[in-house]
């Protein structure tokens, strides 16, 4: 599913966004006993930092384009109503700090998804790099100039797949997360990892 809100020209750069964890933060879920992604608009909070970050990233002309997995609707743990209240919010909350996205690409499709027409094997859902490629024809992209922030492995798999410097936002950077990590990564490595969205820009602009 593919929003677009500008569609600017002679722009050749671009950061891909991942959302829950990235721009938004997680919520503790008690259903579950786990933090996890939100499941009502009014838990929408822009994560620390971001806002002043993109807007300096506009500035420096990437374009702001959100690539996320959101598979909840076909799984039925959200229904398509709240997903797009969710959504809604989210440009709102950014909108207020002066920030609107160039586009916004979600993959709604799950393999294990209850809904029928959300359960396949598709080519939008990350790591898989279908939404990159879109955007890069979109906008005439230049991939080797741009780069993807996340916090999950499926960001730095995506990244690396597209041919994108990738930053990895860390929970942690505890030695024992790391090796997790490692593992998850099958030898695939992040360009960077930070521990705070500040930190991107000091990256970014080198």
């Amino acid at each position: 599913m593919l929003v677009m809100k500008n569609k600017a020209s002679g722009r050749s750069k671009a950061v891909f966004l991942d959302r829950d964890g990235t721009l938004i933060k997680l919520v503790y879920n008690p259903q579950t006993d786990s933090i996890d992604s939100v499941s009502k608009a009014s838990e929408v909070e822009t994560m620390y930092d971001f806002p002043e970050v993109l807007r300096k990233l506009k500035d420096l002309g990437y374009l702001l384009i959100i690539v996320s997995n959101q598979p909840r609707v076909g799984l039925k743990k959200l229904s398509k109503e709240t997903y797009e209240q969710i959504k809604k919010r989210v440009d709102e909350e950014f909108e207020k700090k002066g920030i609107v996205f160039d586009a916004q690409y979600y993959c709604l499709h799950h393999p294990w998804a209850e809904v029928a027409e959300y359960r396949k094997e598709c080519e939008c859902r990350k790591p898989k790099i279908k939404f990159f490629q879109d955007a890069q024809k979109e906008f005439s992209i230049d991939l080797a100039r741009s780069w993807t922030i996340g916090d999950g492995i499926n960001d730095v798999l995506a990244g690396h797949a597209a041919g994108i410097k990738t930053i990895l936002i860390g929970n942690s950077l505890e030695a024992g997360y790391l090796s997790i990590l490692q593992e998850q990564l099958k030898g695939v490595k992040p360009d960077f990892i930070v521990k705070k969205p500040k930190e991107i820009l000091k990256i970014i602009t080198e």
